[in-house]
């Protein structure tokens, strides 16, 4: 690990010096832009895209993140050529696929969903195809890249939907959720497994598929719902029959507490636990331990098993 150094750049020479040995590595044709992004929740970001003449490949680079890099002991040379190895590889990359990329079966099958905080983004995803699940929406994305750490994506605009002939969205809702499911499988975890340590022969791993024999959930224990790469696993929340097999397995009605976009706790209902104790603590832990973009919600839910279905609080 690089020794931490002093900082001998401003930001702003620091980005223009990057940029300027960008555009050395990468030779005639290329050039670069800085730009502010929005992201989910309003968050705005600063981004440096990578553009080459007559291609539709355009990366794109958080400055923050690169920064931080630079102040931790990384050298402007090395970052730069660590990106402009990754521009080559995705332009290329995008060149061989760029025609599967626009074929209708092909885009069908990475059809999946992302859930978000409803009002924080109505206006960014007005050109999107999304669903609204009580005071939540649901996005419509295309998988691009499915790495073991992390993938590539964007959100569907509406005039591409139309364009391709998918016909009704809300038709289709229910398809897009089996793919969502396909490609990112479920997972459940008792929070004391990632709290304690132990090896992994040790954890005890609940997937709750549906040929899964049943097993009682314990009271006054956290469980971590999310997906197997824990991106983007709130989710999972919309995977038929989940909610309906937690009540089985608690064996009487829970919270869903919103962790992030990426994971939801679940927690038994008991008479110890009071609503508006856990409302306050999702909203403390909303402010000061989750990124701005990546907050779900600012209160829990309730799943009924008498109803069958999540309630707003």
């Amino acid at each position: 690990m690089q020794e931490k150094k002093e900082k001998t750049r401003s930001k702003e020479e620091f980005r223009s010096e990057v940029c300027g040995l960008l555009k050395e590595i990468l030779g005639a044709g290329y050039e670069t832009e800085v730009s502010q992004v929005r992201k989910n929740n309003g968050v705005m970001k600063e981004a440096l895209f990578v553009r080459k003449e007559n291609s539709e490949c355009i990366p794109c680079f958080y400055t923050e993140e690169l920064y931080r890099s630079y102040c931790m002991g990384e050298q402007e040379t090395a970052l730069a050529e660590y990106l402009a190895n990754i521009v080559l590889g995705e332009c290329e990359t995008m060149k061989q696929q760029a025609g599967k990329f626009l074929e209708k079966e092909w885009i069908e099958e990475h059809l999946f969903l992302r859930l978000l905080h409803g009002e924080q983004n109505r206006e960014y995803l007005k050109d999107t195809v999304c669903f609204e699940f009580l005071d939540l929406v649901a996005v419509v994305c295309v998988l691009t890249e499915d790495g073991e750490d992390e993938i590539k994506s964007y959100q569907l605009p509406k005039h591409v939907w139309e364009l391709m002939g998918f016909g009704s969205a809300d038709e289709y809702f229910p398809k897009i959720v089996e793919n969502t499911r396909r490609l990112f499988p479920e997972q459940l975890v008792c929070m004391e497994q990632i709290v304690l340590p132990c090896s992994e022969n040790e954890e005890r791993l609940f997937t709750l598929q549906l040929s899964e024999p049943q097993e009682k959930l314990e009271e006054q224990k956290l469980y971590i719902l999310s997906n197997r790469k824990k991106i983007n696993g709130a989710t999972t929340i919309l995977y038929p029959g989940i909610l309906k097999r937690l009540g089985e397995r608690f064996e009487g009605d829970f919270y869903v507490i919103p962790s992030s976009v990426h994971e939801v706790l679940v927690l038994k209902n008991t008479d110890g636990e009071e609503l508006s104790r856990l409302n306050e603590i999702v909203r403390e832990v909303n402010d000061t331990q989750v990124e701005p973009e990546e907050v779900l919600s600012h209160h829990v839910y309730f799943y009924s098993v008498e109803k069958e279905c999540l309630l707003g609080s």
